[in-house]
């Protein structure tokens, strides 16, 4: 019995000292990522989006521009969608995965000088955990930022949408006049998160969509891991990634797929619920086959 305590108390200790390893390793490489990568590109996208939306409320044209068809009022969902912060929000994220692919690339061809810099006796497996870590960090961080700003921007957005719509003349026909519009009933915050296609991909408001996103996000991310830790073989690292990228890129982009093809049959209900569930599987597989293929590395 006290044998087993005490081979129980030594295993305890090295599963703390391992997490705590993770931790730093981790934490150092977000360090690295956010000083030399995502804080420009999270900076830079913040203060466009910034001034995106500024733009879209500040009224264009002349009064005559609003006969049959009032500009001065929009929902926030149209606001969104027929900017370019979907294209900036996109472009961002793209930029951020590359980083991470830049990252592990760096520590796949140079893995020694990590574990002398730092210091660290760590498992193949805890290594690979700091960077999954580390990587999920900053996409996050990424994805947090954007959400405190789009529902900070909707109240004074829609506040003067509101104003100039009650003061606007809108003429509808010849004798059909349109005045002191009241926009506050068709206009909430859940609503145009709903309505919105880029709204509910990014942030998805029902259990339907959430599962399909995270599906889709989980096979790009395991993607950008497998083409960087698995190197041995070229041909079946960009085959392998590519297969993946292009099915996470489908089920993530799927509503925007739907929204731009007008003959774009609508699928079955669960169908992307379930083409989710089977991503997530999948790539917890791939997942762990890559901490497998990088434990019997010799190079690192």
């Amino acid at each position: 019995t006290d044998i087993a305590d005490s081979n129980g108390a030594v295993a305890g200790r090295m599963g703390g000292r391992g997490m705590k390893n993770v931790w730093k390793l981790s934490n150092y490489l977000y360090g690295w990522l956010w000083q030399k990568w995502t804080k420009a590109v999270t900076l830079v996208s913040m203060i466009l989006a910034v001034c995106f939306l500024f733009a879209a409320a500040v009224p264009t044209g002349t009064a005559k521009d609003y006969d049959y068809y009032p500009k001065v009022f929009r929902s926030y969902d149209m606001v969104i969608d027929h900017s370019l912060l979907p294209i900036l929000f996109a472009l961002g994220l793209v930029l951020i995965l590359i980083g991470i692919f830049v990252q592990i690339k760096g520590f796949s061809t140079n893995g020694k000088g990590i574990y002398t810099m730092l210091l660290l006796p760590m498992k193949r497996h805890e290594v690979y955990l700091a960077f999954v870590l580390s990587a999920a960090a900053a996409v996050a961080l990424y994805y947090l930022l954007w959400l405190v700003l789009m529902v900070a921007a909707y109240f004074p957005l829609m506040s003067f949408y509101k104003m100039q719509a009650a003061k606007e003349i809108f003429v509808l026909t010849r004798d059909n006049i349109v005045t002191g519009l009241d926009a506050s009933r068709t206009n909430g915050l859940f609503l145009a998160f709903h309505r919105s296609t880029f709204l509910d991909m990014v942030f998805p408001s029902s259990f339907w969509r959430v599962v399909p996103a995270l599906g889709g996000f989980a096979l790009i991310f395991t993607g950008i891991f497998f083409a960087g830790f698995c190197t041995e073989n070229k041909v079946t690292a960009v085959l392998g990634s590519s297969a993946m990228l292009l099915c996470g890129g489908y089920l993530y982009l799927h509503d925007v797929v739907k929204s731009l093809n007008p003959f774009y049959a609508n699928p079955p209900i669960g169908r992307q619920l379930i083409l989710g569930i089977i991503a997530l599987v999948a790539a917890i597989w791939w997942q762990d086959s890559i901490v497998q293929k990088l434990g019997k590395r010799t190079d690192l």
